[in-house]
């Protein structure tokens, strides 16, 4: 489940950071919204690629982890972690919103303390399968700086599949109950706006995703239980 790994120990108390420490500011919030939309947009033209694809349960042990395919198309062709720096434009636009600079730097801190040494993890059991292959596309395509010119050797495709199997729905959910609590926080708090039909909207909005995600998730926990653990 994802609650249980690591690096979300450090994202739920920045999120309650950033909810308990953001100025208003009209311009600045506009700008960090865009900046997170961009980066779930290339976090969701990734994970349709490579979603899918991430655990090979035919190798030596079940669930250990073996890339299936070299998987170098869609974004892949411009960045080799195009989730990670998806993930990284995220924060970049959390940070814009909050204009604190202890979240900045505490965010700043959480990213390099974390996705680093994931990549290098990666990289390293994709350089076990791949070998001359994968070296060849890490010559051509950087790590975390997109290039202009894409990778010419481009394989795979983009799938529902993928987005599906990295549950980046989920994702998608979060991001948005966490812009509404920040846009109805600036109503209420900062604007002293009186409670209207457009709160409520996005209220119950908001409140019918957290329980679409608690629903599919209890579900998801149900089938793998009934399976043995293979969901």
């Amino acid at each position: 489940m994802a609650l249980r790994k690591t690096r979300f120990m450090f994202v739920y108390p920045l999120a309650l950071g950033l909810f308990l420490s953001m100025h208003q500011d009209a311009r600045a919030i506009h700008l960090g919204i865009w900046f997170v939309l961009a980066g779930e947009a290339l976090r969701l033209w990734a994970a349709g690629y490579v979603g899918h694809r991430k655990v090979n349960r035919t190798g030596d042990q079940p669930g250990a982890p073996k890339i299936g395919t070299l998987i170098t198309a869609g974004p892949y062709a411009y960045v080799r972690h195009p989730l990670y720096v998806g993930t990284f434009l995220i924060g970049l636009g959390f940070c814009l919103i909050a204009r604190n600079p202890w979240f900045v730097l505490g965010a700043l801190v959480f990213f390099l303390a974390i996705y680093p040494k994931k990549a290098a993890e990666e990289e390293s059991v994709i350089r076990g399968e791949w070998g001359e292959q994968f070296d060849a596309y890490r010559q051509r395509v950087r790590a975390w700086f997109p290039r202009l010119r894409p990778h010419p050797d481009r394989v795979g495709r983009w799938s529902w599949q993928g987005i599906y199997a990295s549950q980046e729905a989920k994702t998608v959910v979060w991001l948005i109950v966490v812009l509404t609590a920040l846009y109805l926080r600036g109503e209420w708090f900062f604007e002293h706006e009186p409670l209207n039909w457009k709160h409520a909207l996005f209220l119950s909005g908001a409140v019918g995703l957290i329980g679409f995600d608690l629903g599919t998730e209890w579900m998801r926990l149900g089938r793998r239980a009934a399976t043995g653990g293979s969901v």
